[in-house]
């Protein structure tokens, strides 16, 4: 049966919200709340994925980023920004949200300055080069 997705809002997962993420993939949450649209890149190589150990983070740098593209609803949202440490306007944000381009269109993507990104970093097991490309092992 197919269910109608409350929101049509538009987030390009890498990580651990991947279909699969054994503790919080997007594909675990009530399907009349999220709605996977694809796998997809970043639509530019302006990006860079640091291992932090359970979860990863993406910078600014020089290569594609690989993840997924989901529809989510308001509260699949606010669960993400939970998550990834987000909160509209503060300054202590873990994570910042940014809209940026994917091979299926814009979405909204969870990224960390550079500085805090290399503070936490270890070293890369999870992340994989393939050529420019960064994706993460889940």
């Amino acid at each position: 049966q197919r269910y109608k997705v409350m929101a049509d809002k538009k987030v390009f997962v890498y990580g651990t919200l991947k279909s699969g993420g054994q503790i919080r993939g997007l594909d675990s949450f009530p399907v009349d709340h999220r709605e996977l649209q694809g796998k997809a890149k970043t639509a530019y190589p302006d990006y860079h994925m640091h291992d932090l150990g359970a979860f990863p983070a993406v910078s600014r740098g020089e290569h594609f980023i690989q993840g997924e593209v989901w529809k989510v609803s308001k509260w699949v949202e606010g669960k993400i920004d939970d998550i990834e440490g987000y909160k509209d306007g503060s300054s202590q944000n873990m994570y910042n949200k940014e809209t940026i381009q994917t091979t299926l269109g814009p979405a909204e993507m969870y990224t960390m300055d550079i500085e805090s990104a290399l503070d936490y970093s270890s070293q890369p097991i999870n992340v994989i080069k393939d050529g420019d490309t960064f994706i993460w092992n889940l």
